[in-house]
């Protein structure tokens, strides 16, 4: 197999997870699209909690060592949600490459200029 490109190996995953996402959750697809961005939107907060509940985010208590195999299991959840709400945006990897560098750029520009 040829190597894939970094847009084709992202392209790969949004389209394996939108059919997991089909074949597991047929029932999510009835929901609207605002709905279904809101399911995938509130799962994706809960999954930062879990990030943080992983991490010493009490200053006032002692910290313990972090286990990052935890964090990045977390990471990886946080991760499948925002493909699905790539999909369901209708973005493909393209798309979402575009618009990343163009944010990054005024981001930059922002910074630069004492936003």
């Amino acid at each position: 197999m040829d190597s894939l490109t970094e847009k084709e190996l992202f392209q790969s995953i949004l389209e394996a997870q939108m059919q997991i996402q089909n074949n597991i959750y047929p029932e999510i697809r009835v929901l609207s699209q605002e709905q279904q961005m809101l399911v995938n939107t509130r799962a994706m907060i809960h999954e930062v909690i879990e990030v943080e509940r992983e991490l010493n985010w009490k200053h006032w208590k002692k910290k313990v060592p972090v286990n990052y195999d935890r964090v990045k299991e977390e990471v990886v959840d946080e991760f499948i949600f925002l493909m699905n709400q790539i999909n369901i945006c209708g973005m493909d990897a393209e798309e979402l490459f575009d618009r990343t560098l163009k944010k990054m750029d005024m981001n930059i520009n922002r910074v630069l200029n004492g936003y």
